[in-house]
């Protein structure tokens, strides 16, 4: 089964043509990804068995900054429902969901208080996923920053 990510990841979608561009390059950073996606230069997931030192403590920030993004998307949907089970196409999705976030900070910085946090579903994970090898790269680049 694949997850809404993978389904909207197809050849030809918009997220598809987004992330070529940053395969290119052509945006800066990377996306977060779970263990149920392979490793590729623009998506980073967590090394599958971790040797001790840089690749552990790689594998316990991306999964720290998971924790963080989903308590985000939680908090956002107990905020605003609209954002439960949005059914809208990926062009439409953007605007809305920017509006959200910006109506989020503002409360924020109003000293708001945010709902509790919607628990977010368990990740589906495939357990068999092929890194790219380029990916592996850049995840071994970026795990050595955490050599110290």
């Amino acid at each position: 089964m694949q997850s809404g990510l993978g389904q909207s990841m197809t050849r030809g979608s918009s997220l598809s043509h987004h992330c070529h561009k940053l395969e290119q390059g052509v945006f800066s950073g990377v996306l977060l990804g779970d263990r149920g996606y392979a490793c590729l230069p623009f998506l980073m997931t967590p090394y599958p068995d971790p040797g001790e030192g840089p690749q552990t403590r790689f594998n316990v920030a991306h999964s720290r900054t998971r924790v963080r993004i989903e308590m985000t998307f939680g908090i956002l949907k107990a905020r605003f429902t609209c954002l439960r089970g949005l059914r809208v196409a990926l062009e439409r999705a953007v605007p809305i969901i920017t509006a959200c976030v910006v109506l989020h900070n503002i409360a924020t910085m109003r000293n708001e208080r945010a709902p509790p946090a919607i628990p977010q579903p368990p990740d589906v994970v495939d357990p068999i996923t092929l890194d790219h090898p380029t990916g592996r790269a850049v995840r071994d680049a970026i795990s050595l920053t955490f050599a110290q």
